[in-house]
């Protein structure tokens, strides 16, 4: 039996920083206020003594009192245009280095959740193909038994292989070792040809395909065929067992568009613009996966000058549509 392992993260090193940043923050400003303040009481106390030690009887009196309430005001001014210089680069200086720090923070966060949902996406399919060996092993068993455990295990390496080529992408594509190609192919027929192959995996899920004709695109038609077969798998992982997946293929204008539509419980709409961030999970962290599907989908498709989009299903689940220029 695989571990169950907890997407929790320690959040009182990240409260204890952030407490610190802002009492860091808050002494400076404060430091700042006070050094303003002391300056401008220290000028008006030097004018207020210049004035007092004049001479009444002096012809030049009342001009002496005005070159020290210029020279005062001259002095106030060059402080408060300090101040707020000072003040505004710190300000900028600020909310650059809480940004760096907050963007460090939830990328270790972020990777930390990574690593133990691969560590339990990779236990779970070597644990499950290691337990029907063991069992065909050790036990004879007849004929359908041993199809049923054979295609059970088929179903976990298929799982394993494609969690270990969405890492391996994911990093090439990342750092750029990746060398995609061009192809000319019929968008209809692979993503025919990819539902398919889920409905022989899958022999007791649901789908439905809808393809209007020839749909011809040009680009890398493994890459293509990942992005297709993510969006199916995750569809699935997110709608019942009863429920239908449909995937649809149309052209609008000259655009050829591929929808996979679920029956699931949906995205809530202040999550759907960040589905397709690296590593994120969002509410669904119960559900297995690494939070890497989409986002390498998104990457698959901009990288053939397409769009990606998820919109809601009526009256529930979710539509993830894939945009491509026709060939």
């Amino acid at each position: 039996m695989a571990m169950k392992l907890s997407y929790k993260y320690n959040k009182r090193p990240l409260r204890f920083i952030y407490i610190f940043y802002w009492f860091l923050l808050s002494y400076i400003l404060a430091a700042l206020i006070f050094w303003f303040v002391a300056l401008n009481q220290q000028n008006s106390e030097l004018a207020f003594y210049r004035i007092d030690i004049l001479k009444t009887s002096d012809v030049t009196y009342d001009n002496q009192i005005k070159q020290i309430e210029k020279e005062k005001n001259r002095k106030t001014a060059q402080y408060a245009g300090e101040g707020i210089t000072f003040f505004m680069l710190i300000i900028a200086g600020a909310v650059f280095v809480f940004r760096i720090i907050n963007k460090q923070l939830m990328q270790s966060a972020q990777q930390q959740n990574f690593m133990m949902a691969v560590t339990h996406e990779l236990k779970t399919p070597i644990a499950v193909t290691k337990l029907n060996l063991e069992t065909m092993q050790k036990r004879k068993l007849e004929e359908a038994q041993q199809q049923k455990l054979i295609s059970s295990t088929i179903q976990e390496a298929n799982r394993l292989n494609a969690l270990c080529n969405n890492m391996l992408l994911v990093s090439q594509i990342d750092t750029g070792g990746y060398i995609f190609t061009k192809e000319i192919f019929d968008l209809g027929s692979l993503a025919l040809n990819c539902e398919n192959d889920f409905e022989s995996r899958f022999p007791l899920r649901k789908f439905s395909t809808q393809i209007d004709g020839s749909m011809i695109v040009n680009g890398d038609q493994f890459l293509v065929e990942l992005a297709i077969n993510n969006l199916l798998d995750n569809a699935m992982k997110y709608s019942g067992k009863d429920s239908v997946v449909m995937l649809k293929v149309f052209k609008e204008d000259s655009d050829i568009k591929l929808q996979v539509i679920d029956e699931g419980k949906g995205i809530p709409q202040a999550e759907q613009p960040k589905v397709f961030e690296k590593f994120y999970r969002g509410q669904q962290r119960q559900t297995k996966g690494t939070g890497l599907g989409l986002y390498l989908t998104k990457t698959i498709i901009r990288q053939h000058n397409g769009d990606i989009v998820v919109k809601n299903n009526i009256p529930q689940g979710c539509i993830f549509e894939m945009k491509f220029k026709a060939a």
